[in-house]
This record gives structure tokens, C-alpha cells and sequence, in this order.
């Protein structure tokens, strides 16, 4: 045994925490949809090039938006199933405390 501690508490907090973040990132990615549309302001080579520069600017940005998404989500599925582990290991030394008759 390596006599690691785990607060379940804290564990249950945490992934709460991990999921308020997912959602506001996810928000993040809903507005920042616009930045994909930018169109130029006429066919004009410097606003043809703002647009353009923008447009990719916005697809890198919602890049990352969805990389730190799929980050988070597969740590809150580790923590989750740490979490779950720990309580069924919690029960059943519970049930194997527990005075048999």
C-alpha cells in the first residue's frame, strides 16, 4: 500500500470544477463561431486580407477551444471513474466491517 489519502470530497469537487470550465469553454466556442464568418468589408485586397487573416484566426482559436474540451472531458471521465472506484472499494470494506450475525 502506498498510503495515499484520497479525500472523496475534494475528488467530487474537482470534477465539478472540471465541468464548470468545459461549459464555459464550450460557451467560448458558440460565440466564437462569429470570428469563422467574418467577411471582407469589400473586394478590396487589404479588407480581402483582414477577413481572410481573421477567419483564421478563428478557426485556430476554436481549434484549441475544442482540444482543451476533449482534455477536459477525458480527465473528468478519469476522475470519475477514480471516484466511482474508490466508493465501491469504500462499500465494500464497509460490508466486510460490518458484524456478521
Amino acid at each position: 500500500m502506498s498510503g495515499t489519502k484520497v479525500d472523496l470530497d475534494t475528488l467530487r469537487a474537482a470534477i465539478k470544477e472540471y465541468e464548470a470550465i468545459r461549459e464555459e469553454v464550450r460557451n467560448a466556442q458558440l460565440t466564437g463561431d462569429a470570428l469563422v464568418k467574418v467577411q471582407s468589408a469589400g473586394k478590396d485586397v487589404p479588407s480581402q486580407v483582414y477577413a481572410q487573416a481573421a477567419v483564421t484566426a478563428g478557426r485556430m482559436h476554436l481549434k484549441s477551444n475544442q482540444q482543451l474540451v476533449d482534455a477536459l472531458t477525458t480527465r473528468i471521465d478519469n476522475l470519475t471513474a477514480t471516484l466511482q472506484q474508490y466508493e465501491q472499494t469504500e462499500e465494500g470494506n464497509k460490508a466486510n466491517l460490518t458484524p456478521k450475525d
